[in-house]
């Protein structure tokens, strides 16, 4: 098939803030097995395509220019970490994002249009984040993760801003993913700026 992997995500801006927490989880976690993913690369998706014929990437990326191009620029919040697991089995280790009301509505929107396209949403719920790293298969919590977990919640909740959103390619190697941006939609700044 002639097409390409793709997603729409938010680039994290800083990321100082995510890699200091990255980096303190991974003293605290020795024991586990985890596939820590690289800090170039921590964004928020906000829609998963899968592979898409390349016939119909003008129109994704004609939607997507058409829709964000009034969404003016956004905060957002970095909390502390959770986890996404299987059973008792973790699978993959996050920093949750608090996203602002105008968010959700935004959200609904991408999902709206893309479905308009053929493209449905994920049947999951939606939960802000930004993946650090994948455990590896065969292991389960442990009072020490949940511990290590809480320890590193922040005091004061780091704040991000959203500028721009980028529909990026992704190819799967044996090492791992790799990103490849397709297209920017940058927010509107507000006026002054």
């Amino acid at each position: 098939m002639d097409g390409k992997r793709i997603f729409l995500a938010m680039p994290v801006e800083p990321v100082e803030p995510a890699v200091e927490l990255a980096l303190r989880l991974k003293m605290r976690l020795p024991a586990y097995r985890i596939k820590w993913e690289d800090e170039k690369k921590y964004h928020l998706t906000l829609f998963f395509f899968g592979q898409v014929p390349v016939s119909q990437l003008s129109a994704i990326q004609e939607t997507l220019f058409t829709l964000l191009q009034q969404v003016p620029v956004f905060d957002c919040l970095l909390t502390g970490p959770g986890l996404f697991k299987s059973g008792k089995e973790p699978r993959v280790l996050w920093l949750g994002l608090k996203m602002p009301d105008s968010f959700t509505l935004l959200k609904e929107q991408i999902d709206q249009a893309m479905a308009n396209l053929g493209f449905l949403p994920d049947n999951e719920p939606f939960q802000p984040h930004l993946t650090l790293g994948r455990f590896s298969k065969g292991q389960n919590t442990s009072p020490e993760l949940d511990d290590a977990l809480s320890a590193m919640q922040p005091l004061t909740p780091f704040r991000l801003q959203a500028s721009k959103l980028i529909l990026f390619e992704s190819r799967l190697s044996a090492a791992g993913s790799r990103y490849f941006p397709i297209e920017e939609f940058h927010l509107k700044q507000p006026t002054g700026q």
